[in-house]
């Protein structure tokens, strides 16, 4: 019977352990020095028996803003990436894209002004020169020959766009009366001009319109004949100053005057040529209705 019990005992205990070898494998970390039994007293919490992470040092997500004169907005700083940009301001305190290495041309131009042929000066169509010329006058009136003059002109610029301009010229000349021996029989003519214009470029630089009003005064002194005169009038002269190249400059005008002894209406007809920075020579004609005239004439500008 005893032999019976103990056998039985044997059985069972194998019976246990051939079981207790086919449950489930341990759970991880069991009999690990630091990590408990299951259940022991309760669920460890997490990361028990765990190395920490290491620590990893924080980065700015903006870069400072770049140094901003008054009045200009500086950059956002994006400390959020998602954040809306500040509205902006007078101007950007970006660089401009695309404008690298070029810088803003120039005032004015070679030939309204601020520029030059060669170098910078005064254009070639201003409104602030001193010019002297010689003319030569033919009379249309009987009994006058040809008389030789000299003259100058002013023209000052005031506030853009209007100038201001002053002539005279003097000439004199032989009558018939010469021709026939007696003396003294010379003429002498005068005259004097000072008005008021404005210009206003059309089309584009090269060409220029330009309008000017004022007083002339003209007389006409002779010794031998009845042919002299002495008048006063007012003027108008609507012109074109035309520059097919930055050297050149070609004028045509018309001038129209309240005179009943003189010439009434002139047309004049000029070019220009650059020679030095500031001076320019030029060769002209004038045709009225009382006399005819072709002239040369000395130009400088500042």
């Amino acid at each position: 019977m005893k032999k019976t019990i103990l056998g039985l005992m044997v059985i069972h205990a194998v019976l246990l352990v051939s079981a207790f070898s086919q449950t489930a494998p341990p759970p991880a970390g069991f009999g690990v020095m630091g990590v408990p039994p299951p259940g022991y007293p309760s669920a460890p919490p997490p990361g028990y028996g765990m190395t920490p992470p290491p620590v990893i040092p924080s980065y700015p997500n903006s870069l400072p803003p770049p140094t901003v004169s008054p009045g200009v907005t500086p950059p956002p700083m994006y400390a959020d990436p998602y954040a809306s940009a500040p509205p902006p301001g007078n101007m950007s305190a970006y660089p401009p894209q695309g404008t690298g290495g070029y810088g803003a041309p120039p005032p004015g131009s070679a030939i309204t002004g601020g520029g030059a042929y060669g170098a910078a000066g005064p254009g070639i169509v201003n409104f602030d020169n001193a010019e002297v010329f010689y003319r030569y006058v033919d009379p249309k009136a009987p009994g006058l020959e040809g008389a030789h003059t000299i003259g100058g002109a002013l023209t000052v610029a005031l506030f853009n766009p209007l100038y201001l301009r002053f002539g005279a010229s003097w000439g004199s000349g032989p009558s018939e009366a010469t021709a026939a021996g007696a003396t003294n029989a010379d003429y002498d003519f005068a005259s004097i001009q000072a008005g008021v214009g404005f210009h206003t470029p059309l089309i584009n630089n090269r060409l220029t319109f330009v309008a000017e009003a004022g007083l002339t005064y003209a007389s006409l002194k002779t010794q031998g004949n009845n042919a002299g005169f002495s008048e006063g009038s007012i003027y108008v002269r609507p012109a074109l100053r035309f520059t097919p190249f930055d050297f050149m400059e070609i004028q045509a005008g018309v001038t129209v005057t309240s005179a009943d002894q003189y010439d009434s209406k002139v047309l004049d007809l000029s070019t220009y040529f650059r020679v030095m920075r500031t001076f320019d020579i030029g060769i002209g004609a004038d045709f009225g209705d009382s006399t005819r005239a072709f002239r040369t004439a000395l130009r400088m500008r500042w």
